[in-house]
């Protein structure tokens, strides 16, 4: 009996072992992925300054001469029109008693060079003494005008008459007159007058133009340059794992 307990506790022994050395003694090589640091040269760009010379245009004053107008006065004809009344003369006038009754007669001439109209008014009055077995009275009156229009060309001569019917020249005194009013005519005359014209001068004035001029400025440029850097790369390696770490794990 206890032979066969010692035989069974080898065999548990030799189980646990062989579990042992099947679990935990690394028996397997696997493959596996490790980081490795590893140094490289890196380019990069930095800003680097630096002197330039650049171009710029500036405002420069300077003299020139400037061409201007000015109103300048002087002295010219100007040509006009006017209204002026014709030329006439009276060639005669005159009255007298025709029977008894006065007649006036007034000759009229035209003296200028175009025709036209002239109006003849004739204006007659009356007076006299009225006298009563108590009194003494003087009197007088005027008479309606009378008007005649004579149409005369140039140089052509015209006579009209008026008789005063109403008129008592026996026992009244009477007087007469007139007047002539010409119709116009439109003349081109001349004058003197002060007109302005446009003179061209020059003036000396301040003016700019643009130079071209150089300065030196500072400016940035991108330099290329190296540098070591440490990357890290992934490499291919290997180790042993147990039979139970190969059978979870891969």
């Amino acid at each position: 009996m206890r032979t066969l307990i010692k035989a069974i506790i080898a065999v548990g022994v030799v189980i646990t072992i062989s579990a042992l050395v099947v679990c935990l003694v690394p028996l397997k090589e696997v493959s596996y992925l490790k980081a490795v640091d590893y140094e490289d040269i890196e380019t990069y760009y930095e800003d680097e300054p630096y002197e330039d010379t650049e171009t710029y245009f500036e405002d420069e004053p300077y003299e020139g001469t400037e061409t201007y107008y000015e109103d300048e006065p002087y002295e010219g004809t100007e040509t006009y029109y006017e209204t002026e009344p014709l030329r006439y003369e009276v060639v005669e006038a005159f009255a007298q008693v025709e029977g008894i009754t006065p007649v006036v007669y007034i000759t009229l001439q035209n003296t200028d060079s175009v025709s036209g109209t002239f109006t003849v008014q004739l204006t007659l009055s009356e007076s006299g003494i009225t006298i009563t077995k108590s009194s003494m009275t003087f009197w007088s009156r005027d008479y309606p005008p009378y008007d005649e229009l004579l149409a005369l060309q140039p140089n052509e001569t015209k006579t009209i008459k008026y008789g005063a019917d109403g008129i008592d020249i026996i026992r009244n005194d009477w007087d007469w007159n007139y007047s002539i009013t010409p119709s116009t005519k439109t003349v081109e005359k001349e004058r003197t007058v002060t007109k302005y014209r446009q003179v061209e001068k020059e003036r000396t004035v301040t003016k700019y133009r643009q130079v071209e001029k150089e300065r030196t400025v500072t400016k940035d440029r991108l330099v290329e340059k190296e540098r070591t850097v440490t990357n890290q790369r992934l490499e291919t390696q290997y180790k042993k794992v147990s039979l139970l770490d190969y059978w979870l794990l891969y």
